[in-house]
């Protein structure tokens, strides 16, 4: 698996702002295709999203621009999840707690 990835690694990294942008272009059509090709829509699986979110949060906004496999909404929606997944701890019974005088 590393083979196939390395020349293309080897192709980014001695590329300049300007190829890296046609790279850029070319993928986003290859991928317009591939998708046309697809009836329906594409779910993601939950390690896929996360996958997404690792490599698109560095991306920042221009995320907006690139993303195809979910509009730009759903990501940002994935990104708040996963930060108020961490810190929200749910009450298994539901509900909030009656105090015991009631």
């Amino acid at each position: 698996m590393a083979k196939i990835f390395h020349p293309l690694l080897a192709l980014i990294a001695s590329a300049t702002d300007r190829e890296l942008a046609k790279y850029v272009e070319y993928l986003k059509a290859e991928n317009k295709i591939l998708r046309a090709r697809i009836p329906g829509q594409i779910h993601t699986t939950a390690g896929e999203r996360q996958t997404l979110i690792k490599l698109g949060k560095g991306i920042g906004r221009a995320i907006e621009e690139l993303i195809t496999i979910v509009t730009p909404t759903t990501f940002f929606r994935w990104l708040r999840d996963e930060k108020g997944s961490k810190s929200k701890i749910k009450n298994p019974k539901g509900g909030q707690r009656k105090p015991r005088e009631l």
